[in-house]
C-alpha cells in the first residue's frame, strides 16, 4: 500500500511540475509572471526572472545589484503605473529580446530583457534597464 502511494505522490508531482515548466514556456509567459509580481513586489520579480536560470540565480551580486538599481529608481521616478510592449527581436528560435517601457510618475523607464532557449526551457540570459533611450525612437506618420 505505501508503495502505491509513493508512487502515485511520485506521478502527480510529476504532472504538476510539467505543467508549470508548460505554464512557462515562453519569453511572453515568463515577462507576465513577471510584471504580476513586480506590481506588488520588485524583489521577489527579480529573484524569479533570475531563477530561470541556474546560471545566473547563483550570482547573489547581480540579483542584489539589480535588486537596488530598481529600488532607488523607484524612490527618484515616483509609483510605478505599468508598462507596454515596445519591440521584440528574435535571433533565430532561441534568442530573444524584449524591450518595455516601464511607466513611472516622473519618466518612463526602458527595460530591455534577453532570453535563451537552449534546449526546450527560455531562461533570463540579461537584463538591463535605463532612461535614456529616446534615440531608439522611430518617426510616425
Amino acid at each position: 500500500m505505501k508503495k502505491i502511494l509513493v508512487i502515485i505522490a511520485a506521478t502527480m508531482a510529476m504532472l504538476v511540475a510539467g505543467n508549470v515548466a508548460k505554464a512557462q514556456n515562453t519569453p511572453e509567459d515568463i515577462m507576465a509572471k513577471f510584471f504580476t509580481m513586480f506590481d506588488n513586489d520588485v524583489n521577489k520579480a527579480i529573484d524569479y526572472l533570475f531563477s530561470t536560470n541556474e546560471w545566473l540565480e547563483s550570482n547573489k551580486e547581480g540579483t542584489t545589484a539589480m535588486k537596488e538599481k530598481f529600488e532607488a529608481s523607484r524612490k527618484l521616478l515616483g509609483n510605478f503605473n505599468g508598462y507596454e510592449l515596445a519591440g521584440k527581436y528574435y535571433l533565430g528560435q532561441s534568442y530573444a529580446k524584449y524591450v518595455y517601457v516601464l511607466k513611472y510618475d516622473r519618466q518612463p523607464v526602458e527595460f530591455v530583457v534577453t532570453m535563451y532557449r537552449p534546449d526546450n526551457v527560455w531562461k533570463l540570459q540579461n537584463m538591463n534597464f535605463h532612461s535614456d533611450f529616446e534615440k531608439d525612437m522611430i518617426k510616425v506618420d
